[in-house]
């Protein structure tokens, strides 16, 4: 159905080494049927309970998936003329 993932590596999301950031694909065919927002729970729980402070990710500004992110409480640090960056602490509740 579709994967999430983090990872601490300078890449699109990066914001310090401390910081993983965060990738989410879904199937098409299956967006808009929560799945993505039960894979982001489960992930955002899993980094709180390893101890992570916070998460982050690079998303382009016409994705659909930035209100997705946003619901869940991802605010934009970052911006250029294509993409978001943004953060998500993970001392607030999901």
């Amino acid at each position: 159905m579709g994967a999430v993932w983090c990872r601490i590596m300078d890449d699109y999301g990066h914001v310090d080494d401390l910081t993983p950031s965060l990738a989410i694909s879904l199937y098409k065919e299956l967006r808009g049927q929560g799945l993505g927002n039960a894979l982001m729970k489960a992930i955002l729980n899993e980094l709180r309970s390893r101890g992570c402070k916070q998460v982050s990710l690079a998303v382009q500004k016409a994705n659909y998936a930035v209100k997705l992110y946003r619901s869940l409480g991802f605010e934009t640090v970052s911006e250029n003329t294509e993409e978001f960056i943004m953060i998500k602490k993970l001392t607030e509740d999901i």
